[in-house]
């Protein structure tokens, strides 16, 4: 099975002899694919909604692969029993709804071993999240289709500490590895930064001088990084 760049970075973050669980799997297309190119020994496909596990089972029964990956109805990480799985994937959903799963399954999580994570926004939450709740991010990767860029999170318990909240935005290690598409992200997060910053000038509600202030700085922040990536910035 031939993958997008969004799934085929997703994928990528998937150790190799995993036993993973894609939670919200719509049509099962990475857990067919860790299985098919023997990436994962055993997957489970779940997802809240029967219309999008009914299409993921659809896709598993066609590729006869009934017996490697179960699919399951259910809420987050309800589906999955202590021990199960060592990996865990929450991918096309927003930061705040992915930081609402692992909160609510803490008791499945003991066992899990790598979380791979694709937020659609809110990136920063999830960051923060993790590193507050004994994860350390331990590698992180960008893919592009069409003109959006989005972001993937490989975590793993451990402690980690971020005492700078930039590194919640954009992802240190994003930066350290000079990422090709870095100076993209940036570029459209510089843009956002700007929009706020335009209608914070014209607000006089209590608050609003400050954070424009924050605003500005984490502007500055953005161009100076932006700057080592060589990119110049508008």
């Amino acid at each position: 099975m031939r993958l997008s760049p969004r799934l085929t970075a997703i994928a990528g973050m998937v150790r190799q002899g995993s036993r993973v669980a894609d939670i919200g799997t719509d049509h099962a297309y990475i857990p067919v694919f860790l299985i098919e190119t023997n990436k994962a020994q055993r997957a489970v496909a779940s997802d809240i909604n029967i219309g999008p596990l009914s299409k993921a089972r659809e896709v598993i029964r066609q590729r006869r692969l009934e017996e490697r990956i179960d699919t399951r109805l259910g809420n987050g990480l309800d589906v999955i029993e202590s021990g199960e799985v060592d990996t865990v994937i929450l991918a096309g959903m927003g930061g705040m709804l992915i930081r609402d799963i692992l909160k609510a399954g803490q008791r499945v999580l003991e066992g899990v071993e790598r979380l791979v994570l694709q937020p659609m926004n809110a990136q920063e939450i999830v960051r923060e999240w993790l590193v507050h709740n004994g994860y350390a991010i331990v590698d992180e990767d960008l893919a592009r289709e069409g003109d959006k860029i989005y972001q993937i999170i490989a975590a793993q318990p451990g402690s980690q500490q971020i005492d700078d909240p930039f590194y919640f935005e954009i992802g240190k290690l994003l930066i350290e590895k000079k990422h090709p598409l870095l100076p993209h992200l940036l570029n459209k997060k510089l843009k956002e930064y700007n929009s706020i910053i335009t209608g914070l000038q014209g607000a006089t509600k209590a608050g609003t001088a400050r954070r424009l202030e924050e605003y500005k700085l984490k502007r500055g922040r953005l161009q100076g990084v932006m700057e080592q990536c060589g990119r110049k910035h508008t």
